[in-house]
């Protein structure tokens, strides 16, 4: 196997795009795959990729996804807030994007196979290890998000909310943060429910209140914006 493996852990907030207009189409973006991904790496390379992209999910674990970019030489194993490179025989380059909790089940079977490496195909629906295989809808080829936007593996609502904010859906959808948002509003929204029956004797509208948050969230937003333009 070719190269040595190389490993990235962000920890800081990263942010780019063009505000709430969504994401702008960077080159990493255009990569398309053609059919399918194919390759081949040791196992313990794909094992060492889960648990780093894995380490500090903790709930998401089960919503967030795993994007990956396969080149002739190397792989890039991507999740919000962490990625982790790692050397392959590319035999067909392309990007795809799985459920993390699909890739811990392909790393466990793996290890079963009692073989140092192991071969990867890859296609819309469709993800093949050795002789197994799964269906999974979210399965897809030819995603891959903007690496310049990205909040910690243990981001906050608020950080998450704020990266919303600054995204369209679209864009909210490309980063694969979906879940997150959605989890990130609930949370919102029972705040803001208990912030109201708390304040009742005040006879504050929760309209107020929601206003209130939504300032918040707008300003929490600006400055993640403006920290792209120093």
């Amino acid at each position: 196997m070719p190269g040595s493996m190389e490993m990235r852990s962000e920890t800081q907030l990263k942010f780019g795009g063009t505000g709430q207009m969504g994401n702008n189409e960077s080159d990493y973006q255009r990569i398309r795959s053609c059919g399918h991904v194919e390759f081949r790496l040791r196992v313990d390379d794909l094992r060492s990729a889960t648990r780093q992209l894995t380490i500090n999910l903790g709930q998401s674990k089960d919503t967030d996804f795993a994007d990956l970019l396969v080149s002739e030489c190397a792989a890039t194993f991507r999740t919000v807030g962490t990625s982790m490179e790692v050397p392959v025989n590319g035999i067909q380059p392309g990007t795809a994007r799985l459920p993390i909790s699909t890739l811990v089940k392909i790393a466990a079977i793996a290890k079963t196979f009692k073989a140092k490496e192991t071969l990867v195909l890859i296609w819309d629906g469709l993800i093949k290890i050795g002789s197994w295989q799964t269906r999974e809808s979210e399965i897809v080829l030819g995603v891959i998000p903007d690496q310049s936007l990205d909040i910690p593996a243990d981001a906050s609502f608020l950080d998450t909310l704020a990266l919303a904010w600054l995204l369209s859906p679209a864009g909210v959808k490309e980063q694969g943060i979906g879940a997150r948002v959605v989890k990130a509003e609930r949370a919102k929204e029972d705040a803001i429910d208990r912030a109201t029956r708390a304040l009742e004797p005040l006879r504050l509208e929760r309209e107020k209140i929601a206003a209130l948050v939504e300032d918040h969230i707008a300003e929490a937003g600006k400055r993640l914006r403006g920290s792209l333009l120093q």
